[in-house]
């Protein structure tokens, strides 16, 4: 039995009187914590239109599952020994395809102090906007989801040692992780602020400052994803963080390449050799180009007669003959690093050790390695311009496409991807080569390039690498003309192509007289900052020169360029 006595129920006015019926108050707040409480059947009969309901310090280790009250917005299960959030689903987890809520207008749900170990059953609550979980048992983000309503996420005092699986949280303002093994990290309010939204301001109770959002920022792309794939740099150096990053991500992929018919030996976005820019930070207006080496992991005769067709990356095989216990080639299409085991092939009495490696276009850097002895044949024989010292190189040059290629069912297939504010990223249509020039809609974004393998038209495997975020280029000029007739009263237009990031709203446009003479009028001339210009009877046999400077939305001007008109002639007497 129970006493309701002790049930105080608290109306839309705030007065507090003690109840029985149910009926009654249409908002209503159900205070029952410290009640050795284990079952609300019988309150929410009494009570089913409830909106906020405490139930703090009980000994709830399970919430009655065929409880439905469709109007409780706050409920408060703190302190008990509550083991799952099944509960919310009617007792039964739902699927990936969701299921009905037993509470499905809950918008603030307190959990803290609890048994939960998981937080599968968390992906559907779409008008959730405050979830406590602090002091239980979590170790994983799985199954939180993204719920897109959610502001307050506390899990503190949990054991959660990376953010694997965090998901993308579109309104989250304030994240708590305090206690747990990831917030020892020398980088871990960084890298919070980095997975995070925009509205993120903050992380255990305090403001993000603007120095970790700084590196926030600079961990945005490869490094953010690597993080949420549970990453954890080891400093919070730039040029250490990204190395890590770069082995994380290459390694990630190997191992889940692991059973199928390629496998990862590296894959990078950067500039083509011949670049005169150096760096792999993306910039506006400079080509991106996909480096990638696959190797075939299939026997070599099915390697060698079931290729993998593209018109970007080519099979190349690379071959050693006569007997050894251990042949490995290594080069510049895998940065020199971790040599590739060649595969023993005996045919009769002939022994040979070869691989097939899918690589782009280039003049590739080898050398072999036998028994652990280095080998360089003669034939193609070069230093490197790595600083590896003598080697071999293998020129592989683009090759014509076969009219029949789109009919091929076992090819590779390149697509470019930009990054959105949703911690995903979009695909751009008809770009499916080796590089991709950034435009200004994609300064701030990051890039994703793509490789994926299909076998007799069936998807099988996927690698791919993310850039940095693209910076602005220069601001530049790429072109200017005068367009219209040099004829007095006639509008002058200046037209240009700029490019450099976001152009500055104030144009730096000037309209310059050049008389006969050679003298200059720039002077009351013509409107400040104006592209188009009306000749007058002053400009009658003289010239117009129209000089701009490209000017980046934060000042940064380019260099001036400038446009000549013919002589401006005297428009027909009216």
């Amino acid at each position: 039995s129970y006493s309701f006595c002790t049930l105080l129920v608290e109306g839309e006015m705030g007065t507090k009187t003690p109840r029985r019926s149910g009926a009654g108050a249409s908002k209503e707040k159900l205070v029952l914590n410290k009640q050795e409480l284990n079952s609300i059947k019988q309150i929410a009969y009494e009570y089913p239109d409830v909106e906020f309901l405490y139930l703090r310090e009980n000994d709830f280790d399970a919430f009655d599952p065929y409880i439905r009250l469709i109007d409780l917005k706050m409920l408060d299960l703190s302190l008990n020994n509550i083991k799952s959030v099944a509960f919310l689903w009617g007792g039964a987890l739902p699927t990936t395809t969701g299921g009905e809520l037993a509470l499905p207008r809950l918008r603030h749900l307190f959990l803290t102090g609890n048994c939960i170990d998981s937080m599968q059953g968390l992906s559907y609550l779409n008008s959730l906007e405050t979830l406590a979980l602090s002091n239980n048992c979590i170790s994983s983000f799985e199954g939180l989801g993204s719920l897109p309503n959610l502001k307050v996420l506390s899990l503190n005092f949990n054991e959660i040692s990376t953010f694997k699986h965090f998901p993308f949280l579109p309104s989250l303002s304030s994240l708590g992780l305090q206690g747990n093994p990831v917030s020892k990290c020398e980088a871990y309010r960084a890298m919070a602020a980095s997975v995070c939204c925009a509205y993120l301001n903050k992380i255990d109770g305090r403001k993000i400052t603007d120095g970790e959002m700084d590196l926030a920022d600079r961990m945005q792309g490869k490094v953010a994803f690597c993080v949420t794939e549970g990453f954890i740099p080891t400093s919070l150096d730039d040029e250490l963080v990204k190395t890590e990053a770069d082995a994380f991500l290459l390694e990630l992929q190997r191992q889940q390449s692991i059973g199928k018919s390629l496998n990862l030996q590296s894959i990078t976005l950067g500039r083509s050799e011949d670049s005169p820019y150096k760096g792999t930070t993306p910039i506006e207006g400079i080509p991106v180009v996909l480096r990638v080496c696959l190797k075939d992991m299939r026997p070599a005769q099915k390697s060698r007669s079931d290729v993998f067709h593209s018109s970007c990356i080519f099979p190349v095989a690379f071959k050693v003959t006569g007997d050894a216990s251990e042949v490995l080639v290594t080069g510049s299409m895998n940065d020199w690093d971790n040599p590739i085991p060649l595969e023993r092939v005996v045919t009769g009495n002939d022994v040979c050790f070869q691989t097939y490696l899918y690589l782009p276009p280039g003049k590739h850097e080898y050398r072999y390695l036998v028994d652990g002895m280095e080998k360089v044949s003669e034939d193609r024989k070069t230093t490197s311009k790595y600083g590896k010292g003598t080697c071999n190189y293998y020129p592989v040059s683009d090759i014509e496409v076969p009219d029949d290629q789109e009919d091929r069912d076992t090819i590779l297939h390149i697509r470019w991807l930009r990054s959105n504010d949703y911690n995903g990223f979009d695909l751009l249509p008809e770009q499916n080569g080796l590089s991709y020039t950034p435009g200004e809609e994609d300064v701030g974004r990051c890039m994703r390039c793509e490789v994926l393998a299909y076998e007799e038209g069936n998807f099988t495997s996927i690698v791919f690498d993310i850039s940095q975020p693209v910076q602005p280029g220069f601001p530049t000029c790429q072109s200017l003309v005068i367009n219209g007739d040099c004829v007095e009263g006639q509008p002058l237009m200046a037209d240009y192509e700029y490019t450099g990031g976001s152009e500055h709203t104030q144009l730096n446009i000037k309209w310059i007289r050049n008389a006969l003479d050679g003298d200059l009028d720039v002077t009351d001339f013509a409107e400040p900052n104006s592209l188009a210009y009306y000749p007058t009877t002053d400009d009658v046999g003289c010239t117009l020169t129209v000089s701009y400077t490209p000017m980046r939305s934060d000042w940064t001007a380019g260099n001036p360029v400038s446009a000549t008109s013919k002589v401006i002639r005297a428009a027909p007497p009216k």
